[in-house]
């Protein structure tokens, strides 16, 4: 199929008064769009808010060595531990919504249902809040204050990210063609050993890049730490506009301009690796011929 017949095969290309309107329409966007940030920007101008004066304190050098970069340093501290405990718990539960023992499968269920289904600030405000009410507090297990609420924010977002996580393995593992697994069964290997040398491998393979953009997501959501007054990047930037109220504005913009070019390199390993993926993919005709030939009963040669 060639680039003209793949791009008209949803809708007819337009005509000369589509083309027309299209572009009447784009341009009307655009003036829009232009028009609204320059009134942002105007009401921000006439509060001083680019005067020089007001970027010196949140961009000293200091500032930048005692907050900014220990905020960012806990930041990525949050999210690698958080998205470690997502991954084990979404390849556990994930593999237990699909099991055969009835069981794991309800307990999994149960488990994807009820905690993807809490706000998640509310999960990390109820796990950092209910170790009062059993004795657990700093003293009693030695912790820092700050160990604490990382603690208790890697938990919210291993619990929650995980049963998400798991909801994609098991749509991954649904996805994949009977006959991959007919293949295993037929030349004599068990069903643990089905799962772990022929599903699990292509599974994991097709769902890395839907598993790398709730991974993005765990990165931004790292800033609900805020609620439990862990030192990431928003909390630390609201510690910055206390302390100098006028570039309070200016401290959360630094913080989202942080947060956008973390998301943004993460977001270029998540392309990279679909291209690496593409590259790695087994030949689609070879792969049908011989998953038709397993279904059917009937050898294929090669």
């Amino acid at each position: 199929m060639t680039r003209q017949n793949e791009s008209t095969v949803l809708f007819d290309a337009l005509g000369p008064k589509g083309r027309q309107r299209s572009l009447i329409a784009s341009v009307v966007s655009g003036v829009v769009i232009v028009g609204l940030l320059a009134w942002a920007a105007a009401g921000l101008a006439s509060n001083n808010f680019f005067e020089a004066s007001r970027w010196i304190n949140p961009l000293d050098a200091l500032v930048v060595e005692t907050t900014w970069i220990p905020a960012i340093l806990d930041t990525l501290l949050a999210f690698a531990l958080g998205s470690l405990l997502a991954i084990v718990l979404g390849v556990v539960i994930g593999f237990g919504r699909i099991s055969r023992f009835l069981p794991t499968r309800a307990a999994s269920t149960v488990y994807v249902q009820f905690f993807r289904s809490l706000p998640l600030v509310l999960l990390i405000w109820i796990s950092f809040t209910i170790d009062g009410y059993f004795g657990f507090t700093a003293d009693t297990l030695g912790w820092s204050g700050d160990a604490r609420r990382l603690t208790f924010l890697v938990l919210g977002l291993g619990i929650y990210n995980g049963a998400i996580l798991a909801e994609i393995l098991r749509a991954g593992v649904a996805a994949l063609p009977p006959g991959q697994a007919m293949a295993g069964y037929a030349v004599g290997l068990s069903h643990g050993q089905v799962q772990r040398l022929i599903v699990l491998p292509q599974v994991l393979r097709n769902m890395l890049p839907a598993v790398l953009a709730q991974l993005v997501i765990l990165l931004k959501d790292t800033s609900l730490g805020y609620v439990i007054t862990y030192p990431e990047l928003l909390h630390s930037a609201n510690i910055i506009g206390r302390d100098y109220g006028n570039s309070f504005l200016q401290a959360l913009v630094i913080a989202a301009l942080i947060y956008f070019v973390l998301a943004y390199a993460l977001s270029k390993v998540v392309v990279y690796a679909e291209r690496r993926l593409r590259k790695k993919t087994a030949a689609p005709k070879a792969a049908a011929q011989i998953e038709a030939g397993v279904t059917s009963g009937q050898s294929v040669g090669i």
